[in-house]
């Protein structure tokens, strides 16, 4: 990473120092593969055998005066019979396109049936990619995902039950990295299960610890040598005998005296408000060969406000242009000027009534086009002058803006406004042709300076999309509407008609985190493929207090 001409480490830890205290910035990375150079993507995109989950920023490395930090993560594990995460993944997005793509040619209720048991077998599939992501690939290092606490009484409560155990057990030579990876663990053990955290512990005490150290008691192995770069190369055994030499505890005393602390804290009392403490946004920094992965629904995250950025450059960059707009780590957003492109290709009637009746009822003071294209410097200007922008059509809609701009494109406006672009695979990152790296259309949206773009991973579809869309704007916009969007009538919302002479069914609960709007509104659909296609990109946002 290269930010100046000199003192490249310094000066990145210099940029990591001047972003929001509040942020968690976490840098998910693939190794890498030399087969990038000489077979075609859809080849080696399986062929990773683990990640590295880097900490840039966290809740407990200010307490341990730890820089950042890299832990690797076994990737792709399968058991006997079981196709591999990656493969799975990928499969099931293409028998996702081909499902969706042929939906239109369906005449007949024996088609309409097979279609729909389709769907829910593939999102059957997603929920089992999900749940083998969060229990079997990351685990217990899932803890290192989330957020920093609001209350930071709740995190001084965990370094000082976790120190008490290291101070009753005598553990005076674990590392700063250790027990930064213990409180991150054992704060969120709340969320996770048993052997999840029994089985990170392990790892956490016998392959972070001082290298110097175990090189120092480590004996004769045929399959271990003290050459090792890295501790997770030697086996098991010689881990559990040096860490019994070096602590003078064996590895199972170990194990329980923190399982123990994660005891207490599940089981406990005084710790129920960690189970529904807030935090603060988590950033995280996702490479291209990863992005296609649901991060944000696994269970420990899924209530938290996540964004995703490409890389720590654009994070810095969008850092340093809105600065001055942040406020307590978020972009201090208005909610007054909207903009809206709804079937510009005139080809989604259905969507077009839905799409359009929900503007004019919840945002009536929003201007745009229905059922046809704006001309490209309109669209630009829509980017450019808007605090929300709204795009309901194919794709992310950005080709109609070629041209615009002496024809920079989108790339031409000057953005602040929130981008929420509901098409297929609308933030997605797609390959052009030969070896060139993948790019999307958030990427052309931050150069022109848009805090945040929202959008979708993958092919979905237009009616349970549009719950999505009008329910997260719904909760962050703020509307003179007379009864809440949740609880008006949409028995014909697919001929742009609702029922608003009704009682208003629940108390409605804005949200003005978009991070957390976006969270909520996954919520709105029962297909977990359409929620797990909802990501942010960008800076946490959120509506200016007035």
């Amino acid at each position: 990473m290269r930010f100046s001409s000199e003192n490249n480490v310094n000066n990145f830890l210099k940029i990591l120092k001047q972003f929001p205290k509040e942020w968690t910035i976490i840098q998910l990375t693939a190794p890498y593969n030399p087969n990038e150079n000489l077979k075609p993507f859809t080849e080696y995109r399986t062929e990773i055998s683990s990640i590295y989950l880097t900490l840039l920023t966290n809740d407990y490395m200010d307490h341990t005066d730890i820089e950042p930090f890299t832990v690797e993560v076994p990737a792709n594990i399968t058991k006997v019979g079981e196709k591999p995460l990656f493969e799975e993944l990928y499969s099931l997005l293409i028998e996702n396109y081909n499902t969706i793509e042929k939906a239109q040619f369906l005449n007949n209720k024996r088609l309409i049936k097979n279609y729909w048991s389709r769907r829910e077998d593939i999102d059957l599939r997603i929920k089992s990619v999900i749940n083998v992501m969060y229990k079997e690939w990351l685990g217990g290092w899932s803890s290192l995902l989330t957020g920093k606490f609001e209350d930071s009484a709740l995190r001084e409560k965990v370094i000082k039950q976790v120190d008490t155990a290291i101070s009753d057990w005598g553990f005076i030579k674990l590392t700063s990295k250790q027990k930064t990876l213990l409180y991150n663990l054992l704060g969120s053990s709340i969320l996770l299960s048993s052997q999840q955290i029994k089985s990170c512990i392990r790892m956490i005490l016998t392959q972070h610890g001082n290298p110097d150290e175990v090189r120092q008691v480590l004996t004769n192995c045929e399959s271990c040598s003290k050459e090792f770069r890295l501790l997770n190369e030697l086996c098991f055994e010689c881990l559990s005998e040096c860490f019994e030499k070096i602590h003078h505890f064996n590895i199972v005393d170990g194990i329980k005296a923190f399982s123990d602390v994660a005891t207490q804290i599940k089981d406990g009392d005084e710790w129920t408000a960690l189970r529904k403490a807030k935090r603060h946004p988590v950033i995280l920094i996702v490479d291209e060969m990863l992005d296609t992965f649901p991060w944000e629904t696994l269970p420990i995250l899924n209530h938290q406000p996540v964004s995703r950025i490409e890389n720590i450059h654009f994070l810095y960059s969008l850092y340093k242009e809105h600065e001055d707009k942040i406020v307590d780590g978020y972009f201090a957003a208005e909610p007054n000027i909207g903009r809206y492109v709804i079937n510009p290709d005139k080809n989604l009637e259905r969507m077009e009534l839905r799409m359009s009746s929900f503007v004019k009822y919840w945002c009536e003071s929003w201007s745009g086009h229905i059922g046809e294209p704006p001309p490209p410097e309109e669209f630009l200007d829509y980017l450019s002058t808007s605090d929300i922008f709204l795009y309901c059509g194919h794709g992310d809609g950005c080709h109609f803006a070629k041209g615009a701009a002496n024809g920079a494109g989108v790339e031409g406006a000057s953005g602040r406004t929130t981008a929420l672009l509901s098409g297929c695979g609308s933030v997605r990152l797609s390959r052009a042709p030969g070896r060139t790296p993948p790019s999307g259309a958030h990427h052309h949206l931050h150069i022109a300076s848009c805090p945040i773009v929202i959008g979708m991973l993958w092919e979905v579809t237009d009616l349970e999309v549009d719950k999505v869309v009008s329910t997260l704007l719904s909760l962050y916009v703020p509307s003179d509407a007379p009864v809440d969007w949740k609880s008006v009538g949409k028995a014909k919302w697919s001929q742009g008609l609702i029922e608003t002479s009704i009682e208003q069914k629940s108390q409605y609960s804005p949200e003005r985190d978009l991070l957390l709007a976006v969270s909520r509104a996954r919520g709105a659909t029962s297909f977990t493929m359409i929620a797990s296609s909802l990501v942010a990109r960008g800076l946490p946002v959120r509506i200016r207090d007035k």
